[in-house]
Formats: structure tokens, sequence, C-alpha cells
């Protein structure tokens, strides 16, 4: 039994030391992967909550992109999200939510709201 724990600990501490390199070379917009946004530019009432993969995702790994990483709460209905904005041209900036429903909640609510 010996044995095997020890190369139980060996292949543990591998894999600590392995996931280290690969976990510090993802991009901070990976973390948008698999969220919900929309351009709040936009009309609010025309535009629609867009799941953030594919283009959208490559869009947002771009140097036409800037995104502010640090939860922002000043939107419509105060819940946390993250917003990326087009450098050029302007006139795109984007909510993400962690959710489909928190962001199709603000887009409705800026709706209403003539924003």
């Amino acid at each position: 039994m010996r044995c095997s724990n020890e190369i139980v600990g060996l292949c543990l501490l591998a894999f600590a030391v392995g996931a280290g390199p690969i976990a510090a070379s993802a991009a901070p917009s990976d973390s948008l992967a698999g969220r919900y946004g929309f351009n709040w530019e936009s009309n609010p009432s025309k535009t629609r909550c867009r799941l953030v993969t594919g283009k959208l995702l490559a869009e947002f790994h771009s140097k036409a992109f800037a995104c502010n990483f640090t939860p922002q709460t000043d939107s419509s209905t105060a819940v946390a999200h993250v917003v990326c904005t087009r450098v050029r041209p302007p006139g795109v900036e984007y909510l993400i939510f962690k959710t489909r429903a928190q962001c199709e909640d603000e887009r409705l609510t800026q709706a209403s709201n003539g924003d």
C-alpha cells in the first residue's frame, strides 16, 4: 500500500504543477464563454441576448474590443455584469451577464425605460 500512496502523491503533484502554465495562459476573455450579452448601445427592444461563444468570443479576444472584467452594477437592474466596448469604430458596447435570464431582464428593463 505504501507504494500506491506514493504514486498517487506523485500523480497529484504532477497534475498540480502541469495545470499551472495552462491556467496562466488563458485569456481573461475566456471567462466570458457561455455567458449572455447584448449591445446596449443599439435599440434594446430590437436586439437580443447572445450566447458568448464562437465569433462573438473571438471578437472579445481581438484588439477591436476592450473588456472591463471588474464586475459593474450600474445597469438598470443593478445585476453584476462585465462590459466589452468596441474600440474602432465605436458605438458597440456589450453588457455581459452570467445567465440568459439576467441578460433578458436587463434588456427588457432598458427597452421599457426607453434607454
